[in-house]
């Protein structure tokens, strides 16, 4: 189902890896009008309502009542609300510990205020429960594509930055001072920081908190006293982007 995800990806960007599709103000184009010879809208239903949930019930018929799967993985590798609070840990890790904080919840933007879903959480904060939690995740996920699909219409858009009239976005710093935004990634906070001097259209600074950096820091006390053959089960609960943390 992953090349099926890729297929859109392609599709709509025009590459199946480094989309490159966002944009300050939204993104940087429409949707195409077909995928793989089907339209859009009916492939995207067809995805979300038939072949996702069909494969997320298999995964979980193969892997969930798993005797190998359960053994190596119940009860190893705890960590705590309270640890993954002190690590600053954010997403599914932080969630499988027993600590419902989703930004789409705590703060919402966009327009997650007005959709039905569930903050996926699970108490035991090990290794089977961070897998559950992603499972969840992915059954809420296609919850809300249920509610936005209908809502997608067909739209002749417009340039964010048009070369003949004032831009849809425009850049805005202030007088000074620090500003603060954030929003719920995959794998956790994705958090923008920017430090506006006295200039009025260039900030000082501009950092990105991204999360698998922060949430690395819990592998060491994740490992203590386990087996070196649970470091590699250990380190994929965590879910890093390794190009994220080397930046």
């Amino acid at each position: 189902e992953r090349e099926l995800i890729l297929d859109f990806f392609e599709a709509t960007t025009g590459a199946r890896m480094m989309c490159n599709y966002m944009r300050f103000g939204g993104l940087a184009y429409d949707l195409p009008l077909e995928i793989k010879g089907q339209e859009t809208t009916s492939w995207l239903t067809e995805l979300v309502n038939e072949r996702l949930p069909a494969k997320i019930d298999e995964w979980e018929r193969l892997i969930s009542g798993n005797e190998i799967v359960r053994a190596r993985c119940i009860d190893v590798a705890v960590l705590t609300a309270e640890d993954a609070m002190r690590f600053s840990c954010s997403g599914p890790l932080l969630r499988a510990s027993g600590v419902p904080y989703d930004i789409r919840r705590a703060e919402p933007y966009s327009f997650y205020d007005q959709l039905d879903f569930d903050v996926a959480v699970r108490y035991n904060g090990d290794l089977y429960d961070r897998y559950l939690v992603r499972i969840d995740e992915m059954r809420q996920s296609l919850r809300i594509l249920r509610q936005v699909i209908p809502q997608l219409v067909a739209t002749s858009g417009q340039s964010i930055f048009p070369e003949d009239e004032k831009p849809q976005y425009a850049y805005r710093t202030g007088q000074g001072g620090d500003s603060y935004g954030r929003i719920e990634n995959p794998k956790g906070e994705l958090g923008y920081y920017i430090t506006a001097g006295q200039r009025a259209s260039n900030a000082d600074r501009y950092h990105i908190r991204a999360p698998s950096f922060i949430n690395l820091t819990a592998l060491e006390p994740l490992s203590l006293n386990n087996k070196v053959a649970d470091l590699v089960a250990i380190l994929g609960s965590i879910d890093i982007v390794l190009g994220e943390v080397d930046r």
